[in-house]
């Protein structure tokens, strides 16, 4: 029974440590665009870095020291999809507005990236700028 919750306890810590990860390191693609096309700061690169490789090294440092014969059991696999799978639930939930938590992530994602590689700057409310605009 210990060795269960041990099991189920290490893939609840390397799901969770992986979706920060993949979460870091999607925005570190991002803001890399983001500087080289000059509408991004390092920092924004840096601390993206960080973010997606701290819990990068965790997963690595936390594997290394686990046992090899956790990783084929189904409560350390049920564990490993214990947090992506919570996330996806909490983003089905309603707001009081009626919108969906997860709309509002995803809406919010967009103006950060719209933000980050200069995409609607300067040219008003068009509703989707084309390349004739420049930006």
């Amino acid at each position: 029974m210990i060795e269960t919750a041990i099991s189920f306890a290490l893939g609840l810590v390397l799901g969770g440590f992986g979706v920060s990860a993949c979460w870091g390191l999607f925005w570190s693609v991002f803001a890399l665009v983001g500087v080289l096309r000059g509408t991004s700061k390092w920092q924004v690169v840096r601390a993206s870095l960080t973010a997606g490789l701290v819990p990068l090294l965790m997963v690595v440092a936390v594997v290394w020291m686990m046992d090899s014969a956790r990783v084929g059991t189904w409560p350390f696999l049920l564990g490993v999809a214990g947090v992506p799978v919570t996330l996806l639930g909490l983003g089905l939930r309603k707001l009081p507005d009626g919108t969906r938590v997860g709309e509002r992530l995803v809406g919010g994602a967009q103006t950060m990236m719209d933000t980050m590689l200069g995409r609607h700057q300067g040219c008003g409310d068009c509703g989707g700028c084309g390349e004739e605009h420049h930006h």
